[in-house]
């Protein structure tokens, strides 16, 4: 019985976080919880072998499947979050990170294929439907981030999160791209625009990491300051975190005393 307890909680969080997403209300707390199902993968993984834990998993996504269909194929997406950071676990925080975006984004964009977008969505979001995809990969990236973070502060031998820096080509992306913008016309802009919110999101993973390195040396007055005002202020956040990505190509904060860089980071 003891090989099942890390399974049984795969199972039990993956149901319990489609049944949360399927409610409006519930669904911040839905999305919260499910950052855990990665790490309990690799958790049930490593202690009960891969045949139980393929089974349990996909036992949970049947059932969240027969009770909410709408959130299957996301938790799905989720769960194999799971075995893509085992698989580039050893090339890197930079490379595991950016793996998972890349995996939810395609799956996200393969959703919409299958399913489409619902007709509210459409009529609401018109304005920024030729962007959708970069928007996808936006808050892929800052999950998988989020993600990364939990499994590597339960499962130690993973790369910590605090180790991601992508190399110089994202500040060139984000400089061409805004150029792009600004002197670019029709199609031109639009590939322009998505390309800047794709080299955003690089930043603010960067920037993110950054803070996570920064954070625990702070005091415990401004841990609570600075947690309150996350909590307040997300998107003061996400800004800082793309001012923190851009400045740390130039300074890199991570040395200035010491810190150790991601070895593995694409450049």
């Amino acid at each position: 019985m003891k090989g099942l307890k890390s399974p049984a909680a795969l199972f039990a969080i993956t149901v319990g976080s489609g049944l949360m997403m399927e409610s409006s209300s519930l669904m911040p707390f839905g999305l919260g919880l499910s950052l855990f199902i990665p790490v309990l993968f690799i958790y049930s993984y490593t202690n009960s072998g891969p045949l139980t834990t393929v089974l349990l998993s996909a036992l949970a996504i049947g059932t969240v499947f027969l009770l909410n269909r709408s959130t299957a194929l996301d938790l799905s997406s989720i769960l194999l979050l799971g075995p893509v950071y085992l698989i580039l676990k050893k090339r890197g925080t930079s490379t595991a990170v950016l793996g998972g975006a890349l995996l939810l984004t395609l799956i996200a964009i393969a959703e919409e294929v299958l399913i489409g977008l619902p007709p509210d969505v459409k009529k609401e979001f018109a304005e920024v439907l030729n962007y959708r995809y970069s928007i996808y990969f936006l808050s892929s990236a800052i999950y998988s981030t989020f993600a990364y973070g939990v499994v590597n502060w339960i499962v130690k031998e993973f790369p910590s999160v605090a180790e991601i820096k992508f190399g110089f080509w994202s500040v060139v992306l984000f400089t061409v791209s805004a150029l792009g913008t600004l002197i670019g016309r029709g199609e031109v802009k639009t590939v322009a625009i998505n390309i800047l919110i794709a080299s955003i999101s690089i930043l603010i993973v960067q920037g993110i990491s950054v803070f996570l390195w920064f954070f625990p040396k702070l005091s415990t007055t401004w841990k609570l300051i600075t947690g309150l005002l996350i909590f307040i202020f997300p998107p003061g956040f996400f800004l800082t975190a793309l001012f923190l990505g851009l400045l740390d190509q130039k300074f890199n904060f991570r040395k200035l005393k010491g810190g150790k860089e991601d070895g593995s980071n694409p450049s």
